[in-house]
């Protein structure tokens, strides 16, 4: 009666100890696939992008102005933060033909997310952006930063996956929100980015809590921002 019990017992655990190594070997190939995956992105991604070809098309095309894109310039420059996980880079956008006309200023730091099984992308926004301005032409910036220099936003991570030859990141729905004082509601920001190794488009809309536009670019599509040439 005892072999016929401990046989079972025995049996059991043969499959579970193997189910949890193949388990175990699988996690392994999502981590190592993942890494692949970011040390790939971040090759990538540093450089200074413009969407000065898209602006010129659509002018002379003549479209409407509500159906054109507004020019805009990304500079994404790496730098080293010990005080921020992962591997970092640093945002500078501006707009309007006007490299001092900035709308964005912000430290991005990425790192593999098992869980959602893609990069994630943390937003470091700076308290006072005036003292990063240019940083990416005098680093030694950066040495004067620490943690109590920015705060990040609740659920405003970009998620990044693999799709063939580009990445595509995302925010999830609705997560990435707050009240706007200038429109004196509650604004809900949602993102989709192609990352490719000579462009990045960014397509983002802003809504309130009916889903009525705010801001964005909406029904115009992506902006086509095209590297102009690398930056490290």
């Amino acid at each position: 009666m005892k072999r016929l019990i401990v046989m079972p017992v025995l049996l059991f655990l043969f499959i579970l100890v193997g189910g949890l190594k193949e388990t175990t070997t699988t996690e392994q190939n999502s981590i190592h696939d993942l890494q692949q995956d970011l040390d790939t992105l971040l090759t990538w991604f540093p450089g200074e992008y413009d969407n000065h070809r898209q602006v010129y098309k659509e002018a002379v095309a003549k479209l409407p102005s509500e159906k054109r894109h507004r020019q805009t310039h990304h500079i994404f420059y790496e730098v080293q933060l010990d005080f921020i996980p992962g591997s970092t880079l640093y945002a500078q956008q501006s707009q309007h033909y006007n490299l001092d006309d900035l709308y964005r200023q912000r430290v991005y730091a990425f790192e593999i997310d098992t869980t959602e099984r893609a990069i994630r992308l943390r937003i470091y926004t700076p308290k006072e952006p005036s003292r990063l301005t240019n940083s990416h032409l005098d680093p030694e910036v950066f040495s004067k930063l620490n943690s109590e220099d920015f705060f990040l936003k609740p659920g405003c991570d970009v998620f990044w996956k693999r799709e063939g030859d580009a990445f595509k990141g995302y925010l999830k729905e609705n997560a990435c929100n707050y009240y706007s004082d200038r429109f004196g509601k509650q604004v809900y920001l949602n993102e989709t980015l192609i990352l490719r190794k000579d462009a990045l488009l960014l397509e983002d809309t802003a809504t309130d809590a009916e889903g009525n536009p705010v801001f964005g670019v909406h029904d115009k599509g992506p902006t086509i921002n095209l590297k102009e040439k690398p930056c490290k």
